[in-house]
């Protein structure tokens, strides 16, 4: 059973019947929340950067130093992505900015998720969906104060939801063509960020009127989705399309059905990832789905084809990485926010506010007191953070800044913190193992005269990189053990002969 004050009628109608003080009131609740969304993210700030930023981060910084993108820097993510993080170095080259910009894009989130709500089903919506985001969207385990490149497509696709969603409303065509830039910008961050595009194409399709009417709404709505892209594509075309392509997509696809990307490795995978997954929003999930039911057609339909393109989205490429997730965030919090508004007896509005806010409270709340160490092992990446920056201090003293270092094989960090090179392209484990000369080439690296001068052993089994065991060869063969640092390995070239 519904509230009489949540509305049923059309959202494309103005909101009637709200006092002014009360919208008035209901906006300075929507920024008080912004400013929590904020503060909830600010602690992160100082938990040291993840394994993907910091790879993403050194890419941008190879590349702003004349590394050529897509080449010699080398990152299977779209431009957007690495202009982001070229812009946070120019701030600053610790890498601080980074993390603040999650805090930046908490409060940004928490107002756009409330401009949505607003429109879905007016003032009490937005609040609800609002405050839901502010403490949800931190989600720890999925990774949601890290600034990874789901995150920063979920930006631009959550304004581009509220902008098509504004122009179902007003039918001013300004509100379609910002809501298509937008979408296409949610794809320059990630390539599985095409919610936005979904989301838009389905309110122009789905407005009332004539057939040609849609048609050409959905044409206008392209246009400016096609101004990004086509922008992105031109650029990737001039650094070297077969590049450009492999990069983005080509290692993807030509890997499917492989030993490492078929449907009983993505299973397990995706296994492996719920318990991540189902502690952060596992609530808000089952929430969500007696929201959607509740829902008038014209509100949940633009949720529904928002959660089928991030189901997708999740899928795309495999491994589960928990932080897909975070992409699923905005259509879930805004209709388990609308069950907690809209369900008649308020004991169990109260009940589902709970149940969706207190278990990241709680949390948060939990990991306040606990000692550095404590700290260290429930806080992702704060641990290996600070690993990595020993490691760094450990070789910025024992080697110059001209020497390239190699870390098998997938703590990118090390390169950033470390301020060291390397002239291998892959810094993360899967294309390595979803790219057929990765290997060769590895082993090309590590045979050549001008071999790197040390190799860090994040991995201390080199055969479960190459099960041949011709990388752990390499390494017995050129190779000899410098020194530990935190546990991990450090072996140095031997002297020439």
């Amino acid at each position: 059973m519904l509230r009489e004050s949540v509305p049923r009628a059309d959202p494309d109608a103005p909101i009637a019947g709200e006092p002014v003080d009360r919208g008035r009131r209901a906006l300075w609740i929507i920024a008080a929340l912004a400013v929590l969304a904020a503060a909830l993210r600010l602690p992160y700030v100082w938990t040291g950067l993840s394994t993907d930023e910091g790879g993403y981060a050194y890419v941008a910084q190879q590349w702003s130093r004349g590394a050529r993108l897509y080449d010699t820097a080398w990152l299977d993510r779209p431009q957007g992505l690495l202009l982001t993080y070229r812009g946070l170095l120019a701030l600053g080259e610790s890498g601080w900015a980074i993390r603040a910009l999650v805090v930046l894009i908490g409060a940004v989130m928490t107002v756009l998720i409330a401009s949505i709500g607003a429109l879905l089903a007016g003032r009490r919506l937005a609040i609800a969906a609002a405050a839901v985001y502010a403490v949800v969207g931190v989600a720890p385990h999925l990774e949601g104060f890290t600034l990874n490149g789901e995150l920063l497509a979920t930006v631009p696709a959550t304004a581009s939801v509220a902008a098509v969603l504004q122009w179902r409303r007003s039918r001013h065509a300004a509100w379609l063509v910002g809501a298509g830039v937008l979408a296409g910008l949610a794809l320059a961050m990630k390539q599985s960020g095409f919610d936005g595009l979904v989301v838009g194409l389905a309110v122009a399709l789905g407005v009332a009127g004539a057939r040609r009417v849609r048609l050409r709404s959905a044409a206008v709505f392209l246009a400016g989705f096609l101004v990004p892209t086509i922008a992105l594509v031109v650029d990737g075309w001039s650094r070297g399309w077969s590049r450009y392509w492999t990069a983005l997509a080509g290692y993807q696809l030509s890997s499917f059905d492989s030993a490492h990307n078929n449907a009983d490795t993505r299973w397990t995978e995706f296994v492996g990832s719920l318990p991540f997954m189902l502690w952060d929003i596992g609530a808000v999930i089952v929430i969500a789905v007696l929201g959607l039911w509740l829902l008038p057609r014209s509100g949940r339909a633009p949720l529904v084809w928002w959660l089928v393109a991030g189901v997708l989205a999740v899928n795309l490429g495999g491994s589960y990485w928990t932080h897909y997730y975070v992409q699923l965030l905005p259509p879930l919090v805004l209709a388990a926010s609308y069950a907690a508004v809209a369900v008649a007896s308020r004991g169990l509005r109260v009940a589902l506010a709970a149940v969706l806010v207190v278990p990241a409270l709680a949390w948060m709340v939990a990991v306040l007191p606990l000692s550095t160490k404590l700290h260290e092992r429930a806080i992702p990446y704060f641990a290996s953070a600070i690993r990595d920056r020993h490691i760094a201090a450990a070789i910025d003293a024992e080697t110059r800044p001209d020497q390239r270092i190699y870390v098998l094989e997938s703590e990118a960090l090390v390169y950033f913190l470390a301020q060291r090179p390397t002239t291998y392209p892959y810094l993360w484990g899967m294309p390595i193992k979803k790219i057929p000369s990765a290997i060769p080439s590895l082993r090309t690296m590590l045979e050549a005269n001008d071999r790197p001068t040390v190799v860090i052993l994040d991995t201390p089994d080199a055969n479960s990189v190459d099960p041949s065991g011709g990388i752990a060869s390499d390494l017995a063969r050129y190779y000899h053990p410098d020194r530990i640092v935190d546990g991990v390995q450090i072996l140095r070239a031997n002297a020439a002969t």
